[in-house]
């Protein structure tokens, strides 16, 4: 068992806080690392947001039958492309880069800061810890950068003519014809989702990190990236299933006194109230509904997940590699 934990430790080396690392990078160093990884990631898989915020919002089935615009992943593609071109994948591509570089900076930041302090409390490094962490990290990502969702969320579901011309366009209108709550539409169940999501992200990061570092014991060192991409992958394909739902009523709730924008895209359906969203998706277009667009949405989370692990593992090796850098030539003078 102790040597399944001291593997454990070397894999999880620079995501958090470990007291059994030969070197520790700062909170700050953290953060960077993490809005590095999200900007990297959000550059490549955003077309697969576009894709799975189109279903999420679209109250027609998703299927050949089903009377929508969009009726499956290929057709999706095709659909878009024919109507919009190569642009129409990027819509919304620049809040939601920043979108990604706040959450990723508060995420990562938080959860080191928050993972030391606890092992420094004598609450362990272990898998429920950080998952724990994991999730207050969230949290903090989420308040931070939410407004940027929700302005993404709607220039991603406008048709033509375009109601918003860009970000700053959008959040002006936004607060001048809606009002200044209007950019936090919807954080009631992002804060839901984010905590469990996050923390069962770090959480299943921690254990399929673990296993993998189990079956591939040899030259750790050189593993981390590649070990980084495979926890990272299923961590986040296993948390998306378990808070999707969430997801969806968040993006119903963020067009709220913006319907008729997305009005080219099929039926267009104002919701009184959040509760109302909840019994008329249930009742209307079935349970279901509260899984549109999950196809995309785990193929952008597994990738995504992945590939910001290891751009986070990669950055902070750089990190670290500059910080000896530094040390060595401070010593030397």
């Amino acid at each position: 068992m102790y040597t399944l934990y001291c593997i454990c430790r070397v894999m999880m080396s620079h995501v958090g806080y470990s007291s059994d690392a030969k070197e520790q990078l700062s909170a700050s160093s953290h953060a960077i690392a993490g809005a590095i990884s999200g900007v990297v990631t959000r550059a490549i898989a955003h077309p697969l947001d576009v894709l799975k915020i189109r279903f999420q919002l679209q109250v027609e089935p998703i299927g050949r039958r089903g009377g929508g615009l969009y009726q499956g992943l290929m057709q999706s593609v095709a659909t878009i492309m024919r109507m919009e071109g190569i642009p129409g994948f990027w819509r919304g591509h620049v809040p939601a880069q920043a979108l990604s570089f706040a959450f990723g900076m508060a995420q990562f930041g938080s959860y080191a800061v928050l993972t030391k302090t606890a092992s420094k409390a004598g609450l362990g490094e272990g898998f429920v810890s950080r998952g724990m962490c994991g999730a207050v990290s969230g949290v903090c990502g989420t308040l931070v950068s939410f407004p940027f969702d929700v302005v993404r969320t709607r220039l991603i579901a406008q048709g033509t003519p375009k109601r918003y011309r860009g970000v700053l366009d959008g959040l002006a209108q936004m607060v001048r014809h809606e009002g200044p709550l209007s950019m936090w539409r919807g954080i009631v169940p992002a804060l839901i989702m984010s905590a469990p999501y996050s923390g069962l992200t770090f959480y299943f990061y921690s254990v399929f990190s673990t296993l993998n570092a189990w079956l591939a014991a040899e030259e750790l060192e050189q593993q981390i990236v590649s070990a980084a991409a495979v926890s990272g992958t299923a961590a986040g394909v296993c948390a998306k299933v378990c808070v999707y739902p969430l997801d969806v009523l968040k993006k119903r709730l963020q067009i709220r006194g913006f319907e008729e924008a997305r009005k080219q895209f099929g039926k267009v359906v104002v919701y009184p109230n959040p509760w109302k969203i909840i019994i008329q998706i249930t009742r209307e277009e079935g349970l279901s509904a509260w899984f549109k667009g999950l196809w995309p949405s785990l193929i952008k989370s597994g990738c995504s997940t992945g590939l910001i692990f290891v751009t986070f593992e990669a950055t902070c090796q750089v990190l670290a590699h500059i910080h000896r850098r530094k040390e060595k030539d401070t010593g030397i003078r």
